[in-house]
């Protein structure tokens, strides 16, 4: 094609025309496409799949109008126009909180104006902790961004023995700084309430910023880290064992003192420097000394480690700061789902009665929760393994004298105090899981009591713990403004898909017209209201602090060396049978015998839900009853 310039009117024009080397051009991407990407990419699909439920939308790959390597780059110009990513976060936190007013969020930059820390809390999750903040676990996990920033994840447990989330922050490094700023940010988000015990793996940086944020708080050392520790440091199965006993019986301290002192003699570690150390942090791990304290019926971090496992389906390791907070929220929403699912399950519906005590069991499954319940009717079912065999009286006070069956040694003392209608055992149960023990249980029964009373159920396991809350969205339907908000939302989508668009999508023309009106009316809409664009559109506006991405970072751990992977070759596959490598027991020219080869099968240890369901369960202490 050639093109000259007209003098007298100064335009151009095509001189020469050849054909042959044209072709019809590909058709031009749709609006539509663009907004289903960024729709299916806010619910973390990947932009493969996205690609292939286009496809099959449209009939073929043959008929989609664009590549997967188009839908790559409109992703990339949206970031760019995002002005970095976490300033995009930062907008879609801003922006929720215009939506949730009790929306948190603080930041802190480093050298270089790098963002290092950050912490957000939702209008919810300031809720639960209101409800269930007694008891705090937090553990940082690793490998969720493509920063390598470890995340930290603020949860409890709430009246369904559910894990719930209070806050979630990300920081730079494992500092105790670090610490310091989120638990300070943490306690500025929750009102300046500290929690009254926090359980945490124990780490030093960790530890010391919980003295100094939270002084007043009883700090417990996870079980399943230290009985890990143990198995690494000492080496020896059998002070393994003897140490799990130690930690988790229902000693007095007397006993837990004879217990450990017969330990360490006879594995013969009273010199071993982490059993030295471990010992004067007993007062944070062993129950002897933590009986009394309200743990919630937590023992480990568990809860945290599945919670984490539980983000693996909703984040991954290539996410910058803005995917992870947007698809954290919807872990967040996932258990909260799960949470309503529970609540109607209690609220309706009245579980078989088990026990031969069926009005106490009734009125008690109108009071708890589903599954506070049934760990409650566990000590009913145990009530005939204990008996009282004295009572002492004197005034308003009665002390009921206990014991196992058959075992005078083991005997407990329940205190009831007729006038206030308070009972106390010295077992302490009630005071470190929050439900009645057997042994207060056969008192109400040798009184004739069909009910609990109030001073025995706990409102946080109640059915009855969002009661209050509930009553105010009741009366103040403002309180919860995103509730309103979303549903505003369905609504107005609801009127536009059954008139509005199939109407205004019949002529192209009328859908060319009506988009514009759409697109300039909700930008007057957003500059009257205050409001930038989401952090997703395509036509977002800086963030005025300009706040620069994080710097990667190398989180602890030993790493895999500086080596060159290929230097490090291949471990070769040995043999279990004969011992030589290169093959495999059952390539073995050997050949093992069905016997032999059930004698070689290795020993099946149990998972860590199944250890922390069974060992560590508070709810079932055999030791106790």
């Amino acid at each position: 094609m050639r093109i000259k310039p007209r003098d007298s009117t100064g335009k151009w024009y095509v001189s020469r025309f050849v054909d042959n080397h044209n072709h019809d051009l590909l058709p031009a991407k749709f609006d539509v496409d663009i907004v289903h990407l960024d729709s299916m990419r806010q619910v973390g699909i990947s932009i493969p799949k996205i690609y292939e439920s286009i496809a099959a939308q449209a009939g073929g790959f043959n008929r989609v109008s664009f590549t997967k390597r188009d839908m790559y780059n409109e992703v990339r110009r949206q970031r760019a126009l995002q002005n970095g990513d976490v300033n995009a976060a930062l907008r879609a936190l801003a922006n929720a909180s215009r939506i949730d007013d009790r929306m948190f969020w603080r930041y802190e930059v480093g050298v270089g104006n790098h963002m290092c820390d950050l912490f957000w809390s939702d209008g919810r999750s300031q809720e639960d902790y209101k409800l269930f903040g007694d008891v705090l676990a937090f553990d940082a996990t690793y490998g969720r961004n493509k920063y390598n920033l470890p995340v930290i994840v603020f949860s409890g447990v709430n009246h369904h023995m559910q894990t719930c989330v209070f806050g979630t922050a990300m920081v730079s490094c494992e500092s105790q700084s670090s610490y310091v700023w989120v638990l300070t940010k943490f306690l500025e988000c929750m009102g300046g309430k500290p929690p009254t015990a926090v359980i945490t793996d124990g780490d030093r940086s960790m530890h010391i910023a919980i003295q100094q944020v939270f002084p007043e708080a009883h700090h417990r050392l996870c079980a399943w880290h230290l009985i890990r520790n143990a198995t690494t440091n000492v080496c020896n199965p059998r002070f393994t064992s003897l140490f799990r006993h130690c930690m988790l019986a229902d000693f007095e301290v007397e006993e837990f003192e004879m217990h450990w002192q017969a330990m360490v003699e006879e594995c013969g570690t009273s010199d071993h420097e982490w059993v030295k150390d471990l010992y004067t942090k007993k007062s944070s791990w062993a129950t002897a000394y933590i009986r009394g304290s309200f743990f919630a019926g937590i023992r480990t971090t568990s809860r945290c480690e599945s919670l984490h496992a539980n983000l693996g389906r909703f984040v991954e390791k290539r996410y910058g700061v803005l995917d992870f907070v947007t698809n954290f929220q919807r872990c967040v929403d996932f258990l909260r789902d799960n949470e309503d699912e529970l609540e109607f399950r209690s609220s309706y519906g009245t579980p078989v009665i088990q026990t031969q005590f069926p009005e106490l069991e009734k009125s008690d499954a109108l009071c708890y929760t589903r599954e506070i319940f049934v760990r409650y009717r566990e000590s009913l079912k145990r009530l005939v393994r204990v008996t009282i065999v004295e009572c002492i009286e004197a005034d308003d006070i009665c002390v009921y004298i206990t014991q196992k069956y058959r075992r005078p040694d083991r005997t407990w003392n329940v205190t009831q105090n007729s006038s206030q209608d308070t009972f106390h055992c010295t077992c302490l149960r009630m005071e470190s899981f929050g439900l009645p023990c057997v042994h207060i249980i056969a008192v109400l029964v040798r009184l004739d009591i069909t009910s609990l009373p109030n001073s025995l159920v706990l409102p946080r396991w109640s059915k009855i713990a969002r009661m209050d809350l509930c009553r105010d969205r009741v009366c103040n339907p403002h309180i919860d403004p995103e509730a309103t908000y979303r549903a505003r939302i369905r609504a107005l989508l609801q009127h536009c898909k059954q008139r509005f668009a199939k109407v205004a999508c019949m002529r192209e023309e009328d859908y060319k017209t009506y988009c514009q009106k759409v697109v300039h009316e909700t930008n007057m809409l957003e500059i009257k209201n205050g409001l930038q664009c989401q952090a997703t559109s395509t036509h977002s506006v800086p963030w005025e602090g300009g706040v620069k991405d994080p710097i990667g970072v190398r989180t602890k751990g030993t790493g895999r060396g500086n080596e060159p992977a290929g230097s490090r070759g291949i471990k070769r596959r040995r043999c279990s049978t004969c011992g030589v490598l290169g093959h495999r027991r059952t390539r073995c020219p050997n050949g093992p015998t069905p016997s032999r080869q059930c004698a070689q099968e290795p020993d099946i240890h149990p998972s860590t839900e199944t250890f922390e369901t069974a060992s560590l369960n508070p709810f079932r202490n055999d030791t106790t009853f």
